[in-house]
């Protein structure tokens, strides 16, 4: 049998849906093989009447033995249909709390799909954290509902762009909360993470050191700008070094992602989430995608708002979608889980 992809529809009134017809229907879908979508096939097969792109599902399937029998058959492009939306109060562009409990069934049924064998990793496309909220839950990101799901620990986020892979100390949280976690602990706690998820030889050059950005502009020159290096980063470096990791730094910030993508590190270590995600979207915005590491399963995200102005329109380039997929087959043929 195939291994599939779980692909997520997302916010429904975004513009996830549209990338996910317009990801299956272009040449490029040979690169990422088998994949079930599950979502709501009413409300694909009305975007695919008004944004003029075909339906490209093989098989539409809406029970377990019906997923089964098509997974048997070889059908290379499946719908699981949760019938999850009310259409007749459905509009593009107006996340409201039906869409947001769609979305979490949808991510709740994907995640079920991959513990029990039907799929080999996930992909999601963006969802509405407003609409989740509406629809009275607490966790409204896919990093802590996937998270709750799996019944796992929050993994650690790391991008991928074009090559280059960047590890993120600190998650979605506001820049003067994410100052207090750059400790001597915390940071070494994550060098350490880092280099274990990072010894798959498919993955990761093993032969190049990791590298970690500072906090403070020119910390090599001055220490006038803040103490994190010399009390935090720097012992966590050497300590790190001491015990068999290979891994340089503090490296400053504004020059540590152009010697990344020159091929100089294995991986980097980014503090902030601007320090990561600013140079990946620089190097290549379309094809910067987040895997996330440490959970029980390999899931891969296209990482952008909903683009609720967008929906509906037609105008989406599935190009994101196109390299989620790509890398996450890419990680399935070499073996990565997680």
């Amino acid at each position: 049998m195939n291994r599939y992809i779980a692909l997520v529809m997302g916010e429904a009134a975004g513009v996830g849906p549209e990338l996910i017809l317009k990801a299956l229907d272009c040449p490029q879908r040979v690169n990422f093989g088998s994949v079930v979508v599950v979502g709501d096939r009413a409300m694909f097969s009305r975007l695919s009447r008004d944004i003029r792109v075909p339906l490209p599902f093989t098989s539409i399937v809406s029970t377990d033995e019906g997923l089964v029998q098509a997974m048997r058959d070889g059908e290379k492009t499946i719908l699981y249909d949760l019938d999850c939306l009310d259409m007749d109060s459905f509009s593009y562009g107006r996340p409201s709390a039906d869409t947001g409990r769609a979305c979490r069934l949808a991510t709740e049924k994907a995640v079920w799909l991959i513990q029990n064998s039907y799929a080999s990793a996930l992909v999601t496309v963006p969802l509405d954290e407003r609409s989740l909220a509406m629809a009275g839950f607490s966790t409204v990101r896919y990093e802590t509902m996937i998270s709750e799901l799996a019944s796992c620990q929050r993994g650690l986020t790391m991008l991928d762009v074009s090559g280059v892979k960047i590890f993120s100390h600190t998650h979605h949280m506001r820049l003067r909360d994410a100052l207090d976690l750059v400790t001597f602990e915390k940071i070494l706690d994550t060098i350490i993470k880092v280099d274990s998820l990072t010894q798959d030889r498919d993955i990761f050059d093993l032969d190049k050191p990791l590298a970690i950005a500072s906090v403070n502009p020119h910390h090599a020159d001055s220490l006038t700008w803040g103490p994190e290096e010399e009390t935090a980063i720097i012992p966590a470096v050497e300590k790190a070094n001491g015990i068999g990791i290979n891994i340089v730094g503090p490296v400053g910030a504004d020059h540590l992602m152009h010697r990344a993508a020159k091929g100089r590190y294995r991986a980097v270590i980014a503090l902030f989430h601007d320090q990561a995600h600013i140079a990946a979207m620089s190097m290549d915005y379309e094809h910067t995608v987040t895997v996330n590491w440490g959970w029980p399963f390999l899931a891969v995200r296209v990482d952008r708002g909903a683009r609720l102005e967008k929906a509906g329109r037609g105008e989406m380039i599935p190009v994101s979608l196109v390299q989620a997929l790509t890398v996450a087959r890419e990680y399935i043929v070499k073996g990565v889980e997680s």
